[in-house]
């Protein structure tokens, strides 16, 4: 596995032995080591050592602390005071997924399903470490005999990598499309990356090419793979990880819950956004704050809670993962979520939490809406605000709601604070019964998470339910709005 070294390459690092070459890339050399002890150990040896390079690896050295081996090779040791700093983590006895599928062929059935998973979970672990890995390819997945793991993620990347002396330009299909056009990366951007791997593997070749860069590029940013090759289970969600537009992308939390619990309520796709609708922070194109996932750390959990339980909880669920897999158990198929439109009806009743049951009043039924457009009903108008409570065990202090509904529009404004921070944007109306109304929450200011909005009359109020679907529907928030 590990070629010799060359003349230029020093004989020892630390107290660390080398003996051969395992790999290069943008961020340095990776060579295979051995302790004192004799134990074989893999050392990255980085390529500058500036005092950018050395702060950044501290901090994201700090929050590796938090990500769980099970998924990823684990940092032993660091040196950052040499010339160059080095890392030293745990070895991988097996090949990467570049090297596996070069070597015998595209994965199938069993093996490309448990490869997904695995993968999958390893990524929303770092996401929920805040860590954004921004170099997600086949090269980085080592199938290890206990399964994949991830590497060489986020470790001291300089700021504008996407650049002819980065090193990821050698691997151009598995950037995202606003990585191409000059966005930093983001966890959408690794939920990108990590797809167009998949792809790799059920097929063999890269998603988007390996012609010329110019070529692969503009496929990325305009073109649509052929994801025919891959199984239906797969299918219908790595065609949402590689939406081009990052805020229509699940997050890895999601995209590992849909594969782990096909069963899952999806609830309805993604609306087209508005022209005018707000974007994420760290979705943006032109400069600003960085995504809410970043190795600067994430600060307070949203009232929604962005982790969605936090780590500790997803440890958790990834143990059940490796239950699965190690009974070599069939997973029930997954849907093609292809044929999925718009106005497809979610749960009457979401299963958690739902609301009190609604009060039919007059001017609430079903209007005919001109058009075939849906339209908010005239007794619902005005300004409606209230207290909510999240079943989030992170947000324990609750919210304050607002929305906004106009008679006879197709959206309403929304907005939500709590003690920490606050979050507004769009809601789109996307089905009208006699006495509810269901919204499809997109993309907002102020990091909130999008899900699906339910608005019952109660009387003389609204009983307000949110709930993150599109995914795995584990969190729900609740109350009731009054008429200011």
């Amino acid at each position: 596995m590990a070629s010799p070294l060359l003349p230029d390459d020093p004989p020892s690092l630390g107290g660390y032995i080398l003996s051969g070459r395992l790999g290069e890339g943008g961020q340095g050399v990776v060579y295979l080591a051995h302790t004192a002890a004799g134990e074989p150990v893999a050392v990255k040896l980085l390529s500058t050592g500036d005092q950018q390079t050395r702060a950044r690896l501290a901090r994201e050295l700090d929050a590796l602390e938090g990500i769980a081996s099970f998924c990823t090779a684990r940092v032993l040791d660091v040196s950052a005071d040499g010339p160059r700093p080095f890392v030293v983590s745990e070895f991988v006895d097996g090949p990467s997924l570049a090297d596996r599928v070069r070597e015998r062929g595209p994965l199938r059935g069993g093996d490309l399903e448990r490869l997904a998973v695995g993968t999958a979970t390893a990524l929303a672990a770092i996401h929920a470490a805040g860590i954004v890995h921004r170099d997600f390819k086949p090269a980085n997945v080592l199938l290890g005999p206990d399964g994949p793991r991830v590497v060489d993620f986020g470790i001291a990347r300089a700021e504008g990598a996407a650049t002819m002396t980065s090193g990821l330009i050698g691997t151009p299909a598995y950037l995202a499309p606003e990585q191409i056009s000059g966005s930093p990366a983001s966890p959408a951007s690794d939920v990108f990356a990590w797809a167009s791997s998949m792809l790799f593997a059920a097929t063999g070749t890269s998603p988007f090419g390996a012609d010329t860069v110019p070529a692969v590029l503009h496929r990325v940013l305009h073109a649509e793979p052929d994801l025919s090759p891959l199984p239906p289970r797969l299918r219908g969600v790595i065609a949402s990880c590689l939406a081009k537009e990052p805020s229509r992308r699940p997050t890895a939390q999601h995209l590992m819950m849909s594969l782990v619990n096909p069963n899952a309520p999806q609830g309805p796709p993604a609306a087209p956004l508005p022209r005018d609708a707000a974007v994420p922070e760290g979705l943006r194109t032109g400069p600003g704050p960085q995504a809410a996932i970043t190795t600067q750390g994430t600060g307070r959990p949203r009232s929604r809670g962005v982790l969605i339980g936090g780590l500790a909880g997803l440890v958790a669920l990834a143990a059940t993962v490796v239950t699965i897999l190690s009974v070599n158990s069939t997973p029930t198929p997954l849907a093609d979520q292809d044929d999925s439109s718009p106005s497809a009806t979610p749960p009457a009743t979401p299963p958690s939490t739902p609301p009190a049951t609604p009060t039919a009043s007059a001017g609430s039924a079903t209007p005919t809406a001109s058009g075939g457009k849906l339209k908010i009903p005239a007794a619902y108008a005005g300004t409606w605000t209230g207290r909510t409570e999240s079943t989030n065990p992170m947000d324990t202090d609750g919210a304050e709601n607002t929305v906004v509904l106009k008679p006879g529009a197709t959206t309403a404004q929304w907005s939500e604070k709590d003690a920490g921070a606050s979050c507004r944007g769009m809601i789109i109306l996307t089905q009208v019964e006699a006495s509810r109304l269901t919204f499809s929450l997109e993309a907002m200011e102020g990091g909130c998470i999008p899900g699906t909005v339910w608005l019952a009359r109660q009387g003389d109020a609204l009983s307000y339910t949110w709930r993150d679907e599109p995914g795995p529907g584990i969190v729900t928030q609740t109350g009731t709005l009054n008429k200011s």
